[in-house]
């Protein structure tokens, strides 16, 4: 939906949640030399001035990056990490990177980079922090990898860009959920991507709101059911369900009822679920509110 803006929820626990995972994915996928392509669905604006009126009108970066960096137990939750550094050096000016951001300073040369933004304010946003960093990094003589931007529907874009011509790589899908069309979308159109792309990661995050627990589930099995019924044969699980609730379901009411969230991962890298169970006890205990659960679950 093009009322949803993300600079009211930016640094939250969730873009915490999102992006940590993330960067673990791209951690894996630059252990190998062959290049890798990176497509982002829902982009966003790239960049966000925590200082803006719409952040601090939320004040939710308070219940996540702030935390994440005030707190000495950062340092069990592995925050001495490239991801780590890159949203300090971020905070210090006062912004948050948005999940582009992040997987742009992963690539290297003959990597590839994807984004998708309808919103036209946001998509604005996204261009000109482009054109920003690759000033930045001209200037400090860092590496730049140019992304292809769209101004097109993540979904659509998704089915038409894949496979890509490098076949190894990653999409993430991260839309708003305001609509409960999002989660039939993401199901189907999941389910078709890796029927033609198998070998390809597919992160999705997904809201923990009291009001879609069927429409969650649906969507989870559906996926599941599309990966299972590709390679049958397949033993080994290779989908990953990671969950972080801070807040108690049951205390939540109405359409503010987001007490957590999910990370929906097919082709998970190799040890990823184990290096997310080391993780989430810590990045749990901190940025918990009302409850501290989390689970990390391989199916399929």
């Amino acid at each position: 939906m093009l009322s949803y803006i993300h600079a009211y929820h930016a640094g939250n626990h969730a873009d915490i949640l999102k992006h940590l995972t993330l960067s673990l994915i791209l951690e894996h996928l630059c252990k190998k030399e062959k290049p890798f392509t990176v497509i982002d669905t829902h982009a966003g604006s790239g960049i966000y001035d925590l200082h803006d009126e719409r952040a601090q009108k939320t004040g939710e970066a308070s219940s996540g990056i702030e935390k994440i960096l005030t707190q000495t137990k950062a340092d069990e939750v592995g925050f001495n990490s490239k991801f780590s550094r890159l949203i300090k050096d971020f905070y210090e000016r006062g912004q948050y990177p948005g999940s582009p951001l992040i997987e742009n300073a992963f690539l290297r040369p003959g990597d590839q980079q994807i984004l998708s933004e309808l919103h036209p304010r946001a998509y604005e946003e996204l261009r000109e922090c482009f054109y920003n960093r690759r000033k930045e990094c001209n200037e400090g003589e860092k590496i730049f990898v140019e992304p292809a931007l769209h101004r097109r529907d993540g979904y659509e874009l998704l089915k038409a860009v894949t496979p890509p011509k490098i076949k190894r790589g990653l999409a993430v899908i991260d839309p708003s959920f305001e609509d409960a069309s999002d989660f039939f979308k993401c199901g189907e159109v999941i389910s078709a991507v890796h029927k033609k792309w198998s070998a390809g990661i597919i992160a999705l995050w997904y809201p923990l709101v009291a009001h879609r627990t069927a429409e969650i589930s649906m969507m989870k099995e559906r996926i599941a059911g599309a990966v299972e019924s590709s390679e049958p044969k397949i033993h080994e699980p290779k989908v990953l369900d990671i969950q972080m609730e801070i807040k108690r379901k049951e205390d939540m009411t109405g359409l503010a009822s987001l007490y957590g969230s999910g990370m929906f991962i097919v082709n998970f890298p190799y040890q990823l679920d184990e290096e997310m169970k080391e993780i989430m006890p810590a990045l749990t205990e901190i940025l918990g509110e009302t409850a501290r659960v989390w689970s990390v679950e391989k199916i399929s």
